[in-house]
């Protein structure tokens, strides 16, 4: 069995989904990356030289907590404030070129840390307004895959696998981000993640298509399935009612669970390996 044989039995759409896997992992390393570096810029390191001698490298920035807060910060201003428009976006525009063209961006603006980082905190705050800004279609790009990729069977299945990718990529940078810092430098932490995020974007757009009826290698049969079976699209309407959405009460339940689930997730980004180094005396490679 040939390679293009097997590529043509692999379902279309698990291949989406393994790709989308990779893209909100890569997408949470973008957004967690700078909780772990900011330690190794803020932190004198201990450096073992070949002869057994230690030495301390004084840290290389003196930023004050505050400071460090607003640096940190910053990503989600502009994250949380255009959600709503992201999400018209993806309906306008289509969740394929968002979703990748979003990652992709934020992968470019990540290799520019270390520049901005030398250039002093506002500048290094402004980029990451601008991260955040670029990575608000995110979500709202992927809910929009599946709007048209995923038939009713297999919708959950495949969103929940593709959303976990999330929960991986932060555990990775977390774990990995700090031995990066220690033995390379807090540089290369900004400078790895963004390229292989940029790889991803490149295997992104060369794999997959907007609508299963464009993809160039799908099957026949695969293609009429996903079009027979997947959730229809709502018609547009002229007004939104607003007052029915913000007077109900589901609506108020999901923005409460969201709510505490994205407080807890982000306070683990930003604060964690701080509070780790600071607080209980590790060291940031462990």
């Amino acid at each position: 069995m040939t390679l293009s044989n097997i590529q043509q039995r692999i379902p279309k759409r698990y291949v989406l989904g393994l790709l989308g896997f990779f893209g909100l992992f890569n997408a949470f390393i973008l957004r967690a990356n700078l909780s772990i570096a900011i330690v190794a810029m803020v932190t004198p390191m201990n450096e073992t030289t070949s002869n057994n001698i230690s030495r301390i490298i004084p840290a290389v920035h003196n930023w004050s907590t505050t400071t460090q807060n607003y640096i940190l910060s910053s990503y989600f201003y502009t994250y949380c404030l255009f959600q709503v428009p992201a999400g018209f976006l993806a309906t306008k525009y289509g969740g394929r070129i968002l979703f990748g063209g979003s990652i992709g961006l934020c992968a470019f603006l990540t290799l520019f840390t270390p520049l901005c980082a030398q250039a002093g905190s506002g500048a290094l705050i402004f980029l990451r307004l601008l991260e955040g800004l670029v990575s608000t279609c995110v979500y709202p790009a992927l809910h929009d895959i599946w709007s048209k990729w995923a038939p009713k069977s297999d919708k959950s299945t495949l969103a929940t696998f593709a959303f976990s990718g999330a929960y991986l990529g932060t555990f990775i940078i977390l774990m990995f981000g700090g031995v990066i810092a220690a033995d390379w430098s807090w540089e290369w932490v900004f400078y790895l993640s963004g390229l292989f995020c940029l790889v991803w974007t490149a295997i992104w757009f060369y794999f997959t298509a907007e609508l299963p009826s464009t993809h160039e290698t799908i099957s026949e049969e695969e293609a009429k399935y996903i079009e027979e079976n997947r959730d229809q699209a709502i018609s547009q309407i002229d007004t939104i009612p607003w007052k029915d959405i913000f007077t109900s009460l589901p609506v108020w339940a999901i923005i409460a669970v969201h709510f505490g689930t994205n407080w807890s997730l982000f306070l683990i980004f930003n604060e964690f390996p701080t509070f780790l180094v600071k607080s209980l005396g590790f060291h940031v490679d462990s």
